[in-house]
């Protein structure tokens, strides 16, 4: 029986990863024949192939990715952009909402047989040439500047919520907090609150401006003051009694009070308890995103959930119509949150 040659001299042993040149050299065949036998673009022997496919397996070898982009125009890889400046952190610490988000778009892009990445800071030069077939930014600023930077070099971006200054944009899956809000608004009134508060974040996105024109336009209409204070979302749950300290122990303190990030409620809750207030006795406490923080607060706080997953779903979906050259849809995709009512506004 005839003893395969030994190509092992062949091979740099200093060398940690294998070549489509050692894959070549191993087969016995050309450079240009392992690659068309990878790519599939020119027809291979079938002894041929099996050379091939015993040497990547002999060698360990894996397509260079990058490589395989430049060959057939495709990477395999769609990238995620967080665009709050407090989506890392807030998830270390426990806020959800990135976390569930991040988890489920990349549960979604798996399912469907193709990998995400989390991109890196697009503005800096060095990242310019990430290899990636297109781009999902959540949560994007006002004439958001990486949105238009990758649109201008002609990636393609569907965007979790819409650039609010361009709410046009048809690959954008968005949240109808229009409905959601007016129900929580509502309920309040309907159990006594007059003096409604809303503490929102910072950041110029949707979740925050639309959430303020709901509240300041449903007060209005019913005759109330507009209470309405901005915190940075990054301050994180000490941060917020800081701010909210003279606002409860002020002499007309709110009777309600609806905060953007569930720490925020969270830190309303210990603030009031230290001022002898009960829940939800002398005040009701909501907020418009879900997390530990509102479900294990004592009483349980009143919280919208933002449907994240369907929000994933939706976007990953809209990414790979836009990839296989469907036309855009008509309007963005609308989600409906959810509002749980729990113990901190249930005063009957």
């Amino acid at each position: 029986m005839a003893v395969p040659p030994d190509r092992s001299e062949r091979i740099d042993p200093r060398r940690t990863r294998a070549t489509i040149s050692d894959v070549a050299a191993h087969a016995g065949v050309s450079i240009s024949t392992v690659s068309h036998a990878l790519s599939g673009n020119r027809p291979i022997s079938a002894a041929t192939q099996a050379r091939v496919r015993e040497a990547i397996e002999v060698l360990g070898y894996g397509a260079n990715p990058t490589a395989a982009s430049l060959r057939t125009g495709r990477s395999g890889i769609v990238g995620l952009i967080l665009r709050p400046r407090d989506a890392v952190h807030g998830s270390l610490r426990g806020t959800e909402t990135f976390t569930r988000l991040s988890g489920a778009i990349a549960t979604a892009v798996l399912d469907r047989g193709i990998g995400l990445m989390h991109v890196p800071d697009i503005l800096n030069p060095a990242t310019a040439r990430v290899p990636m077939d297109g781009c999902i930014v959540a949560h994007p600023y006002g004439e958001d500047e990486v949105l238009a930077e990758l649109l201008r070099r002609g990636v393609p971006v569907v965007t979790v919520e819409e650039d609010p200054d361009h709410p046009d944009y048809p690959w954008a899956v968005t949240l109808d907090y229009q409905t959601v809000l007016t129900e929580l608004l509502d309920g309040l009134y309907a159990q006594g609150a007059r003096r409604i508060a809303l503490v929102t974040g910072t950041e110029d996105n949707t979740w925050n401006r639309r959430t303020r024109q709901i509240y300041t336009e449903w007060a209005s209409g019913h005759q109330m003051p507009v209470r309405h204070g901005a915190l940075y979302e990054g301050v994180g749950v000490d941060g917020a009694e800081e701010f909210i300290a003279p606002m409860l122990g002020g002499s007309n303190p709110p009777d309600a009070v609806i905060t953007g990030p569930s720490p925020f409620a969270a830190g309303f809750a210990h603030v009031a308890e230290g001022l002898g207030l009960s829940i939800p006795g002398d005040l009701m406490l909501a907020a418009v995103t879900d997390s530990e923080f509102s479900r294990g607060n004592n009483p349980p706080i009143t919280a919208v959930d933002l449907a994240l997953e369907e929000l994933a779903r939706h976007a990953v979906d809209l990414m790979l119509d836009q990839l296989s050259g469907r036309a855009p849809p008509d309007r963005p995709i609308v989600v409906q949150p959810t509002l749980h009512w729990r113990g901190s506004t249930m005063r009957s």
